[in-house]
């Protein structure tokens, strides 16, 4: 999608979110205009009542929403409790507020919200708590007649018409970003660990989710499938991240569509995907996967609920398409030959496929727990370093999917190599053991604000290598950022070793400069501005692991021996 047609679409969805919004008071200003004015003229003390009778119904409107924001919330955490989806391994981290991940015919990265009036395409028992709210006046409201009532009803009704089932949701980031390593002076100067880093930066984010819920039966309110659309800040050659610096004088920033999957639900408890989409297994934990990385393929999941104690069993498995190198005779030359491919060789596409298992249940009334095993494999890995290599750029440089050319080499390296920077990797090959767990508490409130508190660890082995394979994570969280007054602080330590797993998948905020072979502190305080808006802050503290070893070929981009690395992201995000 280009420039010329994404922001007219832009333009008439904001134009059609304000008509929304709108579009309440304008009905209840022409209901009670139609009932006082005369045919050509409206006496002083109509005008007056009209006016206040407005302003009633404006009151009513803004206490009847806030009533419903606090339904919907109270009904997603009763879903998230009972229905928590196995592919997350337990509650996510999103923008550094903990919740649990969605389901799979939910918005993939941010929680849904539902407008005002979109009762229809909600369940039976919650679109009549949705009903009951609007026709009944909150406490707080001006005392208001049964017409008042039925006019605002009419205007809810036609915010659901207007809309035709579509949600819309989002966030906007800004975010400074700093990071600080002193040289290593005892190195030479060709060395790379010799060269200090100090960067200070602007960057933001803007995401905006698009869902809809199609093809409901007549038996059920459940739909039989799932459509879902994100748009984003996305520089295009630069897969790993969303953000866009404060730079490049007046350059326009590119949006490009980040997701884009349907979901079918033949079954109650069957669930397939197809699109472009979050790993399945994805948790936001920064530790195998990206939160910004998004994969081309395939999702297929099937829950077991029990009847009691919340205990559940999902599996899942995925099915990405990673390459299409559409060689069937590889020719001399070829860049293809230094990923260890021979002349005269079918080259054949680089895949990624993951599945699992997770089990979870409720450990009384406000404890819970869930532990996930999965095993994933990549199918022909060097063909994603050699993406990473001058030599090989180019194959990939000519993306299919933009229809442009790309500039500069897929970034995040850091894995070990049979050779100095070369398109070969040490391990050969990543086929990862993951087991994750964890345990929930949902704590109790002190001065109206609420502290749950989380613990959970994660750990990997690659039986593709024989060294440096084994990997880990573990962390605590206290608190939550969800609005003014609230504070949330959590402490995470990493092990990422240079086998472990693909370095270019992996967050590349923990790892900075290196997605892999490194270990990494972090701590996070976080604070609540308003229920929209939340100030966080994360301090990364990070140091490298393996050198370079001749003997046996192993070779890392960047070796341990640089100075202590500190990164610092301070961001304000808005969610809508």
């Amino acid at each position: 999608m280009n420039h010329d047609t994404i922001w007219p679409f832009i333009g008439r969805t904001l134009a059609a979110c304000t008509l929304c919004l709108m579009l309440p008071f304008a009905q209840a200003e022409e209901s009670t205009r139609t009932n006082t004015e005369a045919p050509h003229q409206v006496a002083a003390p109509a005008a007056m009542a009209v006016a206040s009778e407005i302003a009633q119904l404006k009151a009513m409107l803004l206490a009847q929403q806030r009533q419903i924001d606090e339904l919907r919330r109270e009904v997603a955490q009763q879903r998230n409790e009972h229905s928590a989806p196995a592919v997350t391994a337990g509650a996510a981290v999103d923008s550094g507020v903990l919740a649990v991940r969605p389901n799979l015919g939910e918005v993939a990265s941010l929680n849904p919200v539902v407008p005002l009036g979109m009762a229809a395409s909600l369940p039976v028992s919650t679109a009549a708590s949705l009903a009951a709210l609007a026709q009944a006046p909150p406490a707080a409201a001006p005392v208001a007649s049964a017409a008042s009532v039925n006019a605002v009803q009419k205007a809810v009704e036609a915010i659901n018409a207007n809309l035709r089932g579509f949600r819309l949701s989002g966030d906007l980031r800004f975010r400074s970003d700093t990071l600080i390593r002193e040289a290593n002076t005892s190195l030479p100067p060709g060395d790379n660990r010799a060269v200090p880093a100090q960067r200070a930066r602007e960057r933001y984010r803007f995401r905006l989710n698009i869902d809809k819920d199609l093809f409901f039966s007549d038996k059920s309110d459940r739909p039989m499938a799932h459509a879902h659309v994100q748009l984003a800040t996305d520089p295009f050659n630069n897969p790993s991240t969303m953000d866009t610096d404060f730079t490049g004088i007046s350059t326009r920033a590119p949006i490009s569509i980040a997701e884009a999957y349907m979901d079918f639900m033949p079954l109650k408890s069957l669930t397939l995907r197809i699109g472009r989409t979050s790993e399945l297994f994805a948790d936001n934990r920064q530790y195998v996967y990206d939160d910004d990385i998004r994969f081309n393929g395939f999702h297929e999941t099937y829950r077991w609920a029990g009847k009691q104690n919340g205990l559940f069993v999902q599996l899942a498995a995925a099915q990405y398409i990673l390459t299409d190198p559409n060689v069937q005779v590889l020719p001399a030359g070829s860049p293809y030959l230094a990923a260890g491919y021979s002349v005269g060789q079918r080259v054949p596409s680089s895949n990624l496929f993951d599945q699992g298992i997770t089990v979870g249940s409720n450990l009384g009334k406000k404890w819970s727990h869930n532990e996930t095993f999965n095993y994933f494999t990549v199918r022909e890995p060097n063909q994603i370093q050699l993406a990473s290599t001058a030599g090989g750029a180019a194959l990939f440089a000519n993306s299919a999917v933009l229809g442009a050319t790309l500039i500069g080499n897929l970034p995040e390296t850091g894995n070990a190599t049979t050779t100095p920077g070369g398109a070969t990797y040490f391990a050969k090959d990543f086929h990862v053991l993951r087991g994750a767990f964890n345990l929930n508490y949902s704590g109790g409130e002190w001065n109206g604000h609420k502290f749950p508190v989380q613990f959970f660890v994660q750990g990997t082995h690659n039986t593709g290598a024989s060294i440096e394979n084994n990997g880990y994570m573990l962390g605590a969280s206290v608190g939550q950022a969800a609005k003014f007054g609230d504070f949330q602080l959590q402490y995470q330590y990493f092990k990422k070793p240079a086998n472990g797993f693909i370095s270019q998948f992996t967050d590349d905020d923990v790892g900075s400069g290196s997605g892999v072979n490194l270990k990494n502190n972090q701590i996070r305080i976080n604070f609540g501005l308003t229920r929209f808006l939340a100030w966080e802050n994360r301090l990364y503290i990070q140091q490298g692991l393996a050198v370079n070893n001749p003997g046996i070929n192993f070779f890392v981009p960047f070796q341990q021996g640089y100075k202590t690395q500190y990164r610092i992201h301070s961001q304000f995000v808005f969610t809508f």
